[in-house]
């Protein structure tokens, strides 16, 4: 190659430098000058992040002030997403040693840190109760070990408690860390991975508001909380709150402190003393209302459920209590259970025979025994002459079927109806509530019709397949005429069998009336619904819808939603039937009453009126003449009422010796007899 080939070479070199060298000048001007001010933006939101910051949640507080469900602070120990795998690895098997806890080991921190979608966002692994065992032992060896240990969080964050454990568990609910499922149809709501929320009862009712009130719930608004991060995304530094969080509504109940104890403690004592006698009472339910509002004064359910057990670990030690399948205690018997009232709905059945001028409060019935018409159900006693009063004082069962007789069911029905028997409540702040039924002719032909029409098409299916066969095998034109014919007539018998049992079973008949008016047969109610129908009762016709909650307020004490009672209906019985009724009623309480023993030592200006039952329980594999529920309703001061009372004690027997004794401890907190008795010592 000539010189001068190589110089123009060297010359096309150098110009190809030059020019590469003033495009990176050119993009480095770009980068350093032009875009220097987007570009630091980048890096400082690469550097700085925005952490939630949960907010305290709300406290549940009795209308006495008393709180039964507030939050403490616990520590938690958390990791930072970032990293490579191997450090991972190696932090979570020190984390493990260090926090010595069974349930989790290194494998379920990785596995918990992997699962996490939000890369900046601390993995809560384990919460440290201030005091509790071991707790300042950890939080020393991770300070100890802060090198070693890169990513790993400790910090302060509130806890949801419940001071009296048991007390009201059935109403609170508890709260419990979000799943999949719930995260997802929360997507508005801002909950991460490491949030709590509601599962049941009152926690779950009021964890959120409507859109339009800021969704200020139970569990308030998230914070925000400014972090320095360093490249593996672990925090170097924490710049401080930028939002603060909004702590939660407290939720007002109108729950009495004293009458809940009251309720509870009662409830499990004559449980106890009934099962030392009988292995099979296990359980039972009770609410207590303000019958001039409806507001709920107490509520309870055993076996019962202790919140905390869902919130502090406790859980897993307990499993076997939770999932017995014979005791239920998730189930709240007294919103959810049904139970026959027995003689509880005798009251009921008078009201509708006064009301309708089938009785007049004088007219008599001999009792001698058991009822004269079919199927002759028994009384539980021979009881002679007796009225409307004496048969109410010593629950008459051939006066009220008489009396149910003579009003008619469509009498008793309506009102059974008037007084929100067979009908859910809809209180705001109780869910799972059941039904219950109301018999009545339209209920029977729908239920039986269904019932009928099932297992008769299984027998003709039966029947087909039965003389399918036998034609398919037939081996003759004369055989096969033969089973034809034999087909034909089985079917015809079939269906006149299935036209007979369809108008018997569908058509009311006399003795549903009979079962229907002293509490049996297919009565079924929530103490819920017995408790409202005596309240209405006792206020004179005033049929208000039960309420729990009285507001939401504010941390700073402001009333953010007010809740106020609610009138369903005024029933149509007369005032004067309703009053006799009462005055009915009060004489169960006195001598020769079937309750008179539970409250004769009450002062004279605290009367009761009252209703004991004695209900066959309906359950498959009872013995009808020997296992009953004991069931009974009362309100008080006769005269001038102020309090209702409706309670079971299953497997209880008599409502005078079980839920009737329960009933009497509630009068005495709420009447402040047990402090008279005090004094008196």
């Amino acid at each position: 190659m000539d010189k001068k080939a190589l110089t123009k070479r060297l010359r096309i070199y150098f110009g190809i430098l030059i020019v590469a060298f003033l495009i990176l000048a050119v993009r480095l001007f770009y980068l350093q000058v032009v875009m220097a001010s987007q570009w630091q933006t980048v890096s400082e939101q690469n550097r700085l992040r925005m952490l939630p910051v949960s907010a305290r949640r709300g406290d549940i507080i009795t209308d006495d002030g008393h709180v039964l469900a507030t939050s403490k602070p616990v520590f938690t120990v958390s990791v930072m997403p970032g990293g490579s795998g191997d450090q991972l690895d190696q932090v979570s098997e020190k984390l493990a040693v260090i926090l010595a806890d069974e349930e989790i080991s290194a494998d379920t921190i990785v596995e918990k840190v992997n699962a996490q979608s939000r890369k900046f966002e601390p993995v809560e692994i384990k919460k440290l109760m201030p005091g509790g065992e071991g707790t300042w032992e950890i939080v020393t060896l991770i300070e100890e070990h802060r090198r070693d240990l890169p990513g790993v969080v400790i910090k302060e964050a509130p806890l949801r408690y419940y001071p009296d454990g048991n007390i009201a568990g059935h109403l609170l609910g508890f709260v419990g860390q979000i799943n999949k499922e719930e995260l997802e149809g929360h997507k508005a709501d801002n909950y991460g991975l490491n949030d709590k929320i509601g599962k049941v009862g009152l926690e779950r009712e009021f964890e959120l508001l409507s859109a339009e009130e800021a969704q200020v719930g139970l569990r308030g608004k998230k914070g925000l909380n400014q972090v320095e991060v360093d490249a593996q995304n672990r925090i170097v530094r924490d710049l401080g709150t930028i939002l603060p969080p909004t702590p939660g509504y407290n939720v007002n109940l109108t729950l009495n402190y004293g009458v809940q104890k009251a309720l509870e403690t009662s409830m499990n004592s004559v449980l106890k003393e009934i099962a030392a006698e009988n292995p099979k009472a296990k359980a039972a339910g009770a609410v207590v209302l303000d019958v001039k509002t409806g507001a709920i004064l107490g509520l309870a359910s055993t076996p019962s459920i202790n919140p905390n057990d869902f919130v502090d670990g406790s859980y897993s030690d307990k499993s076997d209590y939770y999932s017995d399948s014979e005791l239920k205690p998730m189930f709240n018997r007294a919103v959810q259970g049904t139970y026959p009232p027995g003689s509880t709905f005798k009251p009921i059945t008078g009201m509708a025979a006064l009301d309708s001028k089938a009785l007049d409060t004088s007219d008599t019935v001999v009792c001698r025994g058991a009822y004269w018409r079919p199927p002759y159900i028994k009384c539980w006693d021979v009881h002679g002459v007796v009225d409307f009063y004496r048969a109410i004082a010593i629950s008459c069962n051939t006066y009220f079927q008489d009396a149910g007789y003579k009003a008619g069911i469509e009498e008793l029905n309506r009102v059974a109806q008037e007084f929100g028997l067979g009908q859910p409540l809809d209180i705001l702040g109780i869910s799972g509530e059941a039904k219950g039924i109301l018999p009545t002719p339209q209920w029977k032909e729908n239920l039986n019709s269904v019932i009928i029409t099932r297992q008769f098409d299984r027998k003709k299916e039966n029947l087909e397949k039965e003389y399918a066969t036998k034609l398919a095998e037939a081996e003759t034109l004369e055989e096969r005429e033969k089973i034809s014919g034999e087909k034909e007539q089985k079917l015809a018998v079939l269906e006149a069998e299935r036209k007979i049992q369809y108008n018997f079973n569908t058509k009311w008949q006399d003795f549903d009336t009979f079962n229907t008016s002293i509490g049996q047969g297919s009565n079924m109610y929530s103490m819920l619904q017995l408790a409202n129908y005596v309240a209405t009762l006792a206020n004179g016709g005033q049929h208000w819808r039960p309420y729990l909650v009285k507001s939401l307020t504010s941390s700073d004490g402001k009333v953010a939603k007010d809740y106020q009672p609610e009138l369903l209906n005024m029933v149509t019985v007369s005032p004067q039937v309703m009053a006799d009724t009462r005055k009915a009623m009060a004489l169960v309480t006195k001598p020769g009453g079937t309750a008179y023993s539970l409250f004769r030592n009450f002062p004279k200006e605290i009367t009761v009126g009252a209703k004991t039952g004695t209900a066959q329980t309906g359950r498959r594999g009872d013995d009808p003449d020997n296992d009953f529920h004991g069931v009974f309703i009362a309100f008080a001061p006769a005269d001038d009422p102020q309090v209702a009372f409706a309670g079971v004690v299953e497997y209880g027997q008599h409502g005078s010796t079980s839920a009737g004794k329960i009933a009497k401890a509630v009068f005495e907190e709420y009447f402040g007899l047990n402090q008279q008795s005090d004094e008196i010592k």
